[in-house]
C-alpha cells in the first residue's frame, strides 16, 4: 500500500468516526483508531482546512465534528461526551423530575458535581428547573425528545466502540 493510500484510508476512517461520534477529541481518535498521535493530527489538520472536518478549540480539546453541525448541536455533543454530565441527562430521561439531592444519590456523585453540571445543562437550555409542591427545586429535561435522541445515540455510539476495544482486546498479546 502507497503512502497515498495509507492517507486516504485514515481519513475516511477519521471521517468516519467523527460522523459515527461528532464532538470527539484527538486522542480519542487516536485511540480509537490505533493511529500514531502524529498522523491523526496531521490529517485532521489537512482534513480540516479542506472542509471534510470541522475543529472546534475549547477547554484545552481539540474537537472534531462533521460539516454542517450546528453550534447548539455542537455543545451539546461536548457536553454529553462528559461522563459526569451523561449520567446525569442518563438519570433525568429515566426517571423525570429530580432535586440535585436525588441526582446525587442515584448517580454517588457529589452534590457539588451534580450541581456544576446541572448548572452547566441549564446554560445549554437542555434541563430547566421546576418548583414542586414541596418547595423543592427540581430538574427536568427541557426539550425532551431531542435530548432523548441524543442519548440513545451516544449510548449506541458507547455499545460499537466496547465491541470495537473487547475486539482489539482479543488480539493484542
Amino acid at each position: 500500500m502507497n503512502d497515498l493510500s495509507l492517507r486516504s484510508s485514515n481519513r475516511s476512517r477519521i471521517l468516519g468516526l467523527i460522523c459515527q461520534s461528532p464532538g470527539i477529541h484527538l486522542r480519542e481518535l487516536q485511540r480509537s483508531l490505533g493511529v500514531s498521535f502524529n498522523a491523526i493530527r496531521y490529517n485532521t489538520e489537512k482534513m480540516t482546512h479542506s472542509g471534510e472536518i470541522v475543529c472546534e478549540k475549547s477547554s484545552g480539546y481539540s474537537r472534531f465534528y462533521p460539516p454542517g453541525t450546528t453550534e447548539k448541536d455542537k455543545v451539546i455533543y461536548c457536553m454529553s461526551r462528559n461522563r459526569t454530565t451523561f449520567k446525569i441527562l442518563l438519570e433525568l430521561g429515566n426517571s423525570g423530575l429530580l432535586t440535585n439531592k436525588e441526582l446525587s444519590e442515584r448517580t454517588g456523585f457529589a452534590k457539588s458535581t451534580v450541581s456544576e453540571h446541572v448548572h452547566q445543562l441549564l446554560s445549554a437550555n437542555l434541563v430547566r428547573l421546576t418548583l414542586s409542591e414541596e418547595g423543592n427545586f427540581k430538574v427536568e429535561l427541557h426539550k425532551i425528545e431531542y435530548v432523548r435522541l441524543l442519548i440513545d445515540s451516544i449510548r449506541l455510539a458507547n455499545q460499537r466502540k466496547d465491541v470495537v476495544e473487547n475486539f482489539a482486546d482479543l488480539w493484542d498479546f
